[in-house]
Order: C-alpha cells, then sequence, then structure tokens
C-alpha cells in the first residue's frame, strides 16, 4: 500500500490570474510562495507548507477540460490536477513501484526542483500527482525554483 501523508495541492486552471490571485490572498489568506511566468503558474500556501494550491492562466475557458499526457495543457477552466503528498523521497520510489505493479501507467516522473512528482490516471481519467516536497522547498520557493522539470527514474 502507498503511504499517503496528507493532500499535497491543487491545480486549477483560471479565468483572470491576477483576479484569481487577488481573491485568493486577500480574502482567504493565501501567501504567494512564488509567481512563475515562464512556467505560467502562481503557487500558493497555506498554514506554513509548500505549494498547497496552485493557479494556472486558462488559454481557453470555452474547452473542455481535458486530463491527458499533455500535463501543462491549460485547456478548460477547473481542476487541473490534485496532488497526495508523502513524507519521504523513498515513499515516493515505494509508491512509483507499488502503481507500476498494479499496472498504473505511469505519466510523467518528475523532477521539479521544489519537489518530486509522479503523475497518473485514477479508473476515470483524473489527473494524479503524488508528490514528495524538499525539506527546504519553501527556501527554494523564496528564492525561484527555475523548475526545469527533469525526468525522474527510479531503480
Amino acid at each position: 500500500m502507498i503511504k499517503l501523508q496528507r493532500l499535497g495541492h491543487v491545480l486549477i486552471s483560471v479565468r483572470d490570474l491576477e483576479k484569481s490571485k487577488d481573491f485568493y490572498t486577500r480574502l482567504l489568506g493565501f501567501k504567494v510562495l512564488e509567481q512563475d511566468p515562464d512556467h505560467g503558474g502562481l503557487f500558493l500556501s497555506i498554514g506554513g507548507l509548500g505549494n498547497t494550491f496552485d493557479l494556472f492562466q486558462c488559454t481557453n475557458p470555452e474547452a473542455v477540460a481535458t486530463s491527458d499526457e499533455d500535463l501543462a495543457g491549460r485547456n478548460g477552466l477547473g481542476v487541473r490536477h490534485i496532488a497526495f503528498a508523502v513524507e519521504t523521497e523513498d515513499d515516493l520510489r515505494d509508491a512509483y513501484f507499488a502503481l507500476q505493479s498494479a499496472g498504473v501507467a505511469i505519466l510523467r516522473a518528475i523532477d521539479h526542483v521544489s519537489q518530486k512528482s509522479i503523475y497518473f490516471h485514477d479508473p476515470d481519467k483524473n489527473l494524479l500527482e503524488i508528490v514528495w516536497e524538499r525539506p527546504n522547498a519553501l527556501e527554494i520557493f523564496a528564492r525561484g525554483r527555475g523548475d526545469e522539470d527533469k525526468p525522474l527514474t527510479f531503480s
């Protein structure tokens, strides 16, 4: 069994990034960790954790959102993926192999600089992620990650 620790983050596509930024920070009290125009997103936090809520500008609000292999797609509004956090890097590796053993196709395994992630679909094609956040993730966000999205392999 995979040892999930908590809900990691939710990524949603929005019509107006600045309007949504104002809503979630001013009204709901989220803190901006990083606004990364090159990567396309706004990474928000609550409770002293790393990114817990991510907002990305939608490129086509009228399109139906799809959760296919195009993980960077910005068509359609709403939830793009849900991430579940694990406590250790070993837990992430174990999750990778547990998913493979269960016949779940891994779409991508990525080192995002502040965290390492595995992406896959649930039985209804909802895009899910299991993430291990580096212990110094808040420091990495503060200085700007330069998210390189390097492929991640497990052995």
